[in-house]
């Protein structure tokens, strides 16, 4: 397997390392290890697939950080088959608009998997909905869902619950850190994240405890997505 090239993303911008790989045609997988780990998949030059751990697609590809200044890049050159998402250049433009306007929503919505509440459809259970089980269920872009709610927020029809789509999840921790870490004491793989805080634990140290794990290599069905928020979460919301 033949390393095309690999080095620091503080030395080399990422778009520049997409071009290359684009203008020389090249085939095989480029791996990043930012804030946000992501792959994006070429076969002669064109993007054929990619994402966040296991969220993969175009809405992953788009959801990770193209401007992203610190970590490392790797390409390896190797056999892929695939169509590609889009002409490559559409396909950068549309990553690199999204890729901003994600973080502008977020810095209203904090990230897809809040829960929010009000007078707009599909968000007025009395216990709220998250974006991402909304766009989930009428299946709409993430994106589009995300949209509506920032805007939403702005004006006053949507708030936020303060609750979050990772929080339902249930873990069964195991090792050294099982033991040691105060919320991982609280885990027994019935209880959800969110009965760790009802518990006591902060919200800020649960998804401190959550995007550790993960890392340190913690998986599972979802792992993508719950990064991507958590990070997000971690840049745009208040401690609490």
């Amino acid at each position: 397997m033949q390393t095309f090239m690999q080095g620091l993303l503080s030395d080399v911008p990422l778009m520049g390392v997409l071009e290359l790989i684009h203008t020389s045609r090249q085939t095989g997988v480029l791996d990043v290890q930012s804030d946000v780990p992501f792959t994006v998949a070429f076969m002669n030059g064109e993007v054929i697939s990619g994402g966040i751990l296991d969220w993969l697609g175009t809405e992953a590809i788009h959801a990770s950080p193209i401007l992203a200044e610190s970590g490392t890049f790797r390409f390896e050159a190797r056999p892929v088959t695939g169509a590609p998402l889009a002409p490559y250049g559409h396909f950068s433009t549309d990553w690199a608009r999204i890729s901003d306007e994600w973080d502008q929503m977020c810095a209203v919505i904090g990230s897809p998997s809040q829960v929010f509440q009000g007078r707009v459809p599909m968000f007025d259970d009395p216990t709220g909905r998250s974006i991402r089980a909304v766009a989930r269920d009428v299946e709409l872009p993430l994106f589009e869902v995300a949209q509506t709610v920032a805007q939403a927020v702005r004006e006053g029809k949507l708030s936020p619950t303060g609750r979050y789509e990772w929080a339902r999840l249930k873990l069964q921790p195991a090792g050294q850190r099982a033991a040691l870490h105060p919320v991982a004491r609280l885990l027994d793989g019935n209880r959800t994240l969110a009965d760790a805080v009802d518990a006591g634990s902060s919200l800020k140290d649960v998804r401190e405890y959550l995007l550790g794990e993960l890392r340190l290599g913690l998986r599972f069905a979802g792992s993508g997505w719950v990064m991507r928020d958590l990070v997000w979460e971690h840049r745009h919301l208040p401690p609490a």
